[in-house]
């Protein structure tokens, strides 16, 4: 009963609507970025296909070069600090580009440069945040906290976009870079306004970065439900980086739509991103967080099956209701499964085990996308669209594999055996 009574209290706390408030604001700026910084490429280098993949490639390159790493350093420094730095740092790096057009030395280099800067600290800042939110609201909270952070991500890229487009139109595209900086700049000075105090982390013998990354990989290979949940989130990333390289493209040229239907479809996605993880907490309650892992994902994937059938009449409702269905369902997933790693790992290693998973996850994005492309360009891209939406249905049943196939909850440890 205490603790039913407490999670309310504290997610309503000044510390964690602080620091929701700063993840709103700063959730936002990064949409506005993903339209304004192609935008300036396009608009002031004149950029071409090749320019915006290397953009692309400089964004991604922070995952695989520091990705393991920086979860070992996020456990050996206090968060806060961390990711309030990291803010400062983009912000000024960010801020770097408008002012550069500005004076009129704006080059392709200062733009990949600060790509690949600003994706360091994102990592940095994700891997302090993954061990951060444990702390702020309490293993207790979790669920709640990460629907609600999850929410404001998803509603952010339904807002973002439209903002940066707005911007672009009547500014001009270095002035949505600006309102990203501006978002930083929010972002650190709620996390500096936290009155919540860290502990001191433990003490340690020391030893090297890479002895500590390797004990996390350990971890993630040996544990069968880490083992289980990052191997799932893997395949179901490669599907889904195979799709995104070809769904506008299937929309334009196959299904002969026009570019209403792709920002419909972009919006039909984060909106079934919000539904998903709004509904993510009542669900895991309601059916057991197992279960709900292991039903959510081949299920509410088989709405993709809708996607492939778009076309000019009927198709462009079906092809929505695919897109939200699905989308629903991922984002419950990764709720649910995020609030578990938070609450299963122990505290000293949060940030490195979080970080090792994403490696995996985003590591195969590059594959995926190319997979995609391949599909594409020896198949027809309808045909490629199928086999893609049924190897991520085919992706849910890994879910089925070691503990998780049986069993209503997952497994809560207690704080002896978190510590």
């Amino acid at each position: 009963m205490t603790q039913v009574a407490a999670r309310p209290r504290v997610l309503g706390e000044r510390n964690f609507m602080l620091f929701w408030a700063g993840q709103a604001v700063s959730k936002t700026g990064g949409a506005v970025t993903t339209v304004a910084l192609p935008l300036v490429m396009i608009q002031v280098l004149s950029a071409d296909a090749f320019m915006m993949g290397v953009l692309n490639a400089a964004i991604w390159l922070p995952w695989l070069v520091i990705g393991l790493q920086a979860g070992a350093w996020a456990d050996r420094v206090r968060k806060r600090p961390l990711m309030i730095a990291c803010d400062i740092a983009s912000a000024v790096l960010l801020a770097s580009v408008p002012v550069a057009a500005w004076l009129g030395v704006l080059t392709l280099a200062h733009i990949l440069l600060v790509a690949f800067a600003v994706g360091c600290a994102t990592v940095l800042f994700t891997a302090a945040y993954s061990a951060y939110v444990p702390f702020l609201v309490g293993r207790e909270n979790l669920l709640g906290a990460n629907s609600r952070l999850h929410v404001t991500e998803q509603a952010a890229k339904v807002a973002g976009p439209g903002i940066g487009g707005v911007l672009a139109t009547v500014t001009g595209a270095v002035a949505g870079l600006m309102v990203d900086a501006a978002s930083f700049v929010v972002s650190a000075l709620c996390l500096r306004s936290i009155r919540a105090v860290e502990p001191a982390t433990e003490p340690k013998p020391r030893r090297g970065i890479l002895a500590d990354v390797a004990e996390a990989l350990k971890v993630v290979v040996r544990d069968p439900y880490l083992s289980v949940l990052t191997l799932h989130s893997g395949a179901v990333n490669l599907c889904m980086a195979g799709l995104q390289a070809l769904w506008v493209l299937f929309l334009v040229r196959t299904a002969g739509l026009g570019g209403w239907v792709v920002g419909a479809l972009t919006a039909a996605i984060a909106i079934g991103g919000v539904l998903g993880a709004t509904l993510a907490p009542w669900y895991s309650r309601r059916v057991g967080s197992a279960r709900a892992l292991r039903l959510g994902s081949p299920v509410t994937a088989l709405f993709g099956l809708l996607f492939p059938l778009a076309d000019p009449g009927i198709g462009i409702v079906l092809a929505l209701i695919g897109v939200m269905g699905s989308t629903m369902g991922t984002a419950a997933n990764s709720v649910i499964a995020v609030s578990f790693r938070q609450a299963y790992c122990p505290r000293d290693m949060l940030g490195r085990v979080a970080m090792s998973i994403r490696f995996v996850i985003f590591g195969v994005n590059p594959i995926g996308s190319l997979l995609g492309g391949v599909l594409g360009t020896v198949l027809d891209l309808r045909t490629a669209i199928w086999i893609l939406v049924i190897a991520n249905i085919a992706a849910g049943f890994t879910l089925y594999i070691g503990p998780l196939r049986t069993g209503r909850d997952l497994p809560v440890p207690t704080p002896e055996e978190k510590a």
